[in-house]
């Protein structure tokens, strides 16, 4: 009878150990930047943030069968219940019953500055599709746009 082989060690050897070491320092000198800097995600925030002010207002002259005017500036985007965007009767926010506006982080500039409303039928008036543009001067921050169609006023990207 023959010895019986004895049963191999389970576990990393210790070339296998520096290779994952290795590839996770890689990993993390590659993607940590991107945690780091938060202002990509804040500017992201900010477009979609802008771009559901729109929509609500949209939505919410529809609901209300009167026109609301969204109000565009180098500081922020807000929606209102009159025409005058310089001593606005802000739309109260559906959640935190604050100001129905948005604010974009430093680096951030929104064009073309003015204001536009929407019908009672949802539609921009002057009947002509808008494009509000968001640029920004942060690294690998691509400029975004929020489109209002001009016949039905569906706010997209």
């Amino acid at each position: 009878m023959s010895p019986r082989p004895l049963a191999r060690r389970r576990g990393f050897t210790l070339p296998e150990l520096v290779m994952v070491i290795v590839v996770i320092g890689i990993l993390a000198v590659v993607t940590a930047p991107r945690f780091i800097s938060w202002k990509g995600f804040a500017s992201r925030g900010f477009y979609d943030e802008a771009q559901a002010v729109v929509r609500y207002a949209q939505k919410t002259a529809i609901a209300w069968r009167r026109s609301i005017v969204v109000c565009v500036s180098a500081t922020e985007i807000r929606a209102i219940s009159n025409i005058d965007c310089a001593a606005p009767v802000t739309l109260m926010h559906p959640t935190t019953g604050g100001e129905l506006k948005s604010q974009p982080p430093a680096g951030v500039t929104l064009s073309p500055v003015g204001s536009f409303s929407f019908d009672a039928l949802g539609r921009p008036v002057p009947n002509a599709a808008v494009t509000i543009t968001l640029t920004s001067t942060i690294t690998d921050d691509p400029a975004r746009q929020i489109v209002v169609a001009s016949e039905t006023g569906y706010v997209s990207r």
